[in-house]
Formats: C-alpha cells, structure tokens, sequence
C-alpha cells in the first residue's frame, strides 16, 4: 500500500513540473486552451450599451487620426461696425 501512494506522489510531482516547464515555454496561454475562456476574462473591459459602443469607436477613430494645420479666417460683422 506504501509504495501505491509513493508512486501516485511521485507522478503528480513529475506532472506538475511538466506543466510547469511547458507554461514557462509557451506563456500563459498554455493553460488556456479554450478561446470562450479569453473572451470571458476581457468582457469586463467592454461597453455596456449601444451608445458605449460608438463613444469608444468616436474616442478610437478620433486618437488615432492625424492633425491638420487648418488656417483660419477672421470673419468680420458688418451690421454691428466693428
């Protein structure tokens, strides 16, 4: 009976050792084989709502857009004299 538990130890310690190094290999995506499961963890992050949704595409598009020079025109008001 002694040498049953001996070996049961001995092969969950190989097991975890492996599982260990292959996650030290390949990062943490290792542990996570089912895509469902990544797009459970960034849920959190996402908008709540239609009107979220386009707020943050608005926020995005307008980062990531360059800036114009853009000259400007004085525009005088005849009626009031000035």
């Amino acid at each position: 009976m002694g040498v049953l538990i001996k070996f049961i130890l001995v092969f969950v310690a190989i097991y975890l050792l492996l599982k260990g190094f292959v996650r030290f290999l390949f990062g943490k995506r290792a542990g996570q084989s089912s895509p469902f499961q990544q797009q459970r963890t960034e849920e959190p992050g996402q908008p709540e709502t239609q009107e979220d949704r386009i707020i943050e595409y608005q926020k995005k598009t307008f980062e990531s857009s360059d800036a114009e020079d853009v000259e400007f025109v004085e525009i005088k008001d005849h009626k009031s004299g000035t």
